[in-house]
């Protein structure tokens, strides 16, 4: 009796694990950007609040990479990254937005070549209502203490 409780207990916790990692791969980044362009301020922190540093997966058309740098006054904290921009693209409802993604090596990025259509995955670190579009960052890479403090 205890096999099989202890069985069927692996099962689920299999069952769950495996469908929390798949939705999180196959959030809607559409759906996102439309229900954070149409929120309120208070609606748009609790879709950050929900959404931030979880991981997703987008794709986009290259337009630039070049090196960004970040800086906490705070702490004193510094960190140069890889930027890759891709172009404008809209959701169903036409709201425009664009994916960047950031890398933490410079390696990671040196071969995408301008026009050419990228597809990654890693977790969301900011969502930016630029008025004329919504900004998606994306970190490409495991997310350290420090890299958590630059990207606040």
């Amino acid at each position: 009796m205890k096999k099989l409780f202890l069985a069927g207990a692996f099962l689920l916790i299999f069952v769950c694990g495996i469908y929390g990692k798949s939705f999180a791969k196959n959030m809607d980044i559409k759906a996102l950007v439309d229900n954070f362009q149409k929120g309120t301020d208070l609606q748009k922190e609790q879709i950050l609040k929900d959404n931030l540093n979880k991981a997703i997966s987008a794709s986009g058309i290259v337009t630039n990479a070049g090196e960004y740098d970040f800086f906490d006054i705070v702490t004193d904290l510094k960190g140069t990254y890889c930027q890759v921009s891709t172009g404008q693209q809209k959701t169903k409802n036409n709201t425009p937005y664009q994916v960047i993604f950031l890398f933490r090596d410079k390696d990671l990025a040196k071969d995408m070549d301008k026009g050419r259509r990228i597809q990654k995955e890693g977790k969301i670190i900011r969502i930016i209502d630029e008025r004329l579009q919504i900004s998606l960052w994306i970190f490409c890479g495991e997310l350290t203490k420090e890299d958590s403090t630059l990207f606040k």
